[in-house]
């Protein structure tokens, strides 16, 4: 004969199992923000030498009035099937207007960009974006709004079909 498990165990069982998780996530968070502090701290280190070897040279440079150079990452993390729903959705929430690659990829970034995640080229970002809505396209979901052997920006739009 089974023996039902009372309510409150029960509820303590969940609360320990959520509990559990929370702390597991919180853990591997905090071992990603303390590999992200060990690369700022080497970057900067690599920082304050290049200072320090600007000021030997002869032309005096005030390396305070060098304005910083957008790198060419960005931080973004997608789990399986994510960059396709994100692309449909960014192209639901334009209700049929045209949309561009440009403003696509701008999407998936503002949407997904996060400063835990791994660093990722935006080439490769463009080029995962741009193959995502190539198979949307051949799948029947997209339509094109450009001429396909054309260097011009890609535009798309859900089809309406």
């Amino acid at each position: 004969m089974s023996s039902k498990i009372p309510s409150s165990l029960k509820w303590l069982i969940d609360k320990r199992a959520r509990l559990d998780a929370e702390i597991k996530k919180t853990r591997a968070s905090l071992t990603r923000a303390q590999q992200l502090m060990s690369e700022l701290a080497e970057l900067e280190a690599e920082l304050a030498a290049i200072d320090r070897t600007t000021r030997l040279h002869e032309i005096r440079v005030n390396v305070d009035d060098i304005p910083p150079v957008r790198s060419h990452y960005v931080r973004i993390n997608l789990p399986r099937g994510e960059l396709t729903r994100s692309v449909l959705l960014c192209l639901r929430l334009r209700d049929g207007e045209i949309t561009s690659m440009r403003e696509i990829v701008a999407f998936v970034v503002a949407r997904h960009g996060d400063l835990v995640s791994e660093r990722v080229s935006k080439t490769r970002l463009n080029r995962s974006v741009h193959d995502c809505v190539k198979r949307l396209y051949r799948r029947g979901l997209l339509q094109r709004h450009h001429a396909p052997d054309s260097n011009s920006e890609g535009l798309w739009s859900l089809n309406a079909a």
